[in-house]
């Protein structure tokens, strides 16, 4: 997805904020049906958009959102008809002549909150502790299907990098599918004041997987990293047991019980999930971030709490 570092990055019709900020009123108005009361910016701007909070006329706030690549909102849709009003609302506000230029507009109902990064300041470790409990219950809703054998086409691509897991490819896709985010981190995860998660954004890159595969940001979620190191803090293991109980306790009985049937696979799933998410593949090649690197050796030894019992998350 094109980056989008500067208001240069866009559009000429959109390269100044005034500009954008004239579309947008009148995108709004012909497509929500409301002139725009007001318009802010965010506190952070992400890296392939330029954002907007609008406030209508009719009191409706949604962000609007100005891109330089078509969103898959059939990704919004899925996640919001299983995970519920966490996710936002995505309409795309067409715009034949922005189009021709190779700009897109979107529109999303505003979810309360903030930012997962700002929330949590100042909360300490309880606040860690209640954003991973509350993250576990929010995609505990998360089954699709009772298999997954389709969701592990994409995985063919780095088989010879995962030796390791290529013969259990067959066996991964007997694990329910799940509904998976692309990028779980926090900015992209919105809470309360009492850390629990009002909104789950940015969807557009997310695709189903096989439960399991998309929890690797488990060491991120419940740790964190400073100055290219990754850190366990004191609550890393509260955090982290917080956000596994959540998640098994509050999804079907039936479809825990399958899990645990076979908990050895969900936990090679979820090592799939932390290879997957430490490398890329761009232009033929795979790559991967140098903090990354660095920190894989610990995280691929990592046991989720229903495999290692009393034990320590990570081998020595």
């Amino acid at each position: 997805m094109p980056l989008v570092t500067s208001d240069n990055d866009l559009p000429k019709s959109l390269n100044t904020p005034t500009k954008q900020v004239k579309r947008l009123k009148k995108l709004v108005l012909e497509h929500l049906g409301s002139a725009s009361k007001r318009v802010d910016r965010p506190p952070m701007q992400g890296m392939y958009s330029r954002t907007f909070f609008v406030t209508l006329a009719d009191s409706r706030e949604v962000v609007v959102q100005f891109r330089t690549e078509q969103l898959d909102l059939d990704a919004f849709r899925l996640a919001r008809e299983t995970l519920g009003e966490v996710v936002p609302e995505a309409t795309a506000l067409a715009d034949e002549e922005l189009e021709n230029e190779g700009g897109w507009a979107y529109s999303f109902n505003r979810l309360p909150g903030k930012m997962w990064v700002h929330g949590v300041a100042g909360k300490g470790a309880e606040g860690r502790i209640a954003v991973n409990k509350s993250l576990g219950r929010v995609f505990s809703r998360g089954c699709l299907a009772s298999t997954s054998a389709d969701a592990l086409e994409e995985v063919t691509t780095y088989r010879p990098l995962l030796q390791g897991l290529h013969g259990k490819l067959d066996e991964l896709s007997k694990l329910p599918l799940w509904v998976t985010h692309y990028d779980l981190n926090d900015v992209n995860v919105l809470i309360d004041e009492s850390c629990n998660i009002t909104g789950v954004v940015d969807w557009e890159l997310s695709v189903p997987k096989p439960f399991g595969v998309g929890f690797g940001r488990i060491h991120t979620i419940a740790g964190e990293y400073t100055g290219g190191e990754f850190w366990m803090p004191d609550e890393f293991e509260i955090a982290e047991r917080a956000f596994w109980k959540e998640l098994f306790d509050g999804m079907p009985k039936k479809t825990r019980a399958v899990l645990e049937k076979d908990i050895s696979l969900v936990q090679d799933a979820v090592i799939l999930g932390t290879l997957l998410d430490a490398f890329f593949w761009e232009e033929g090649k795979v790559g991967c971030g140098e903090v990354t690197v660095k920190a894989l050796p610990k995280f691929i030894t990592y046991r989720i709490p229903l495999v290692r019992g009393n034990e320590p998350p990570y081998k020595e």
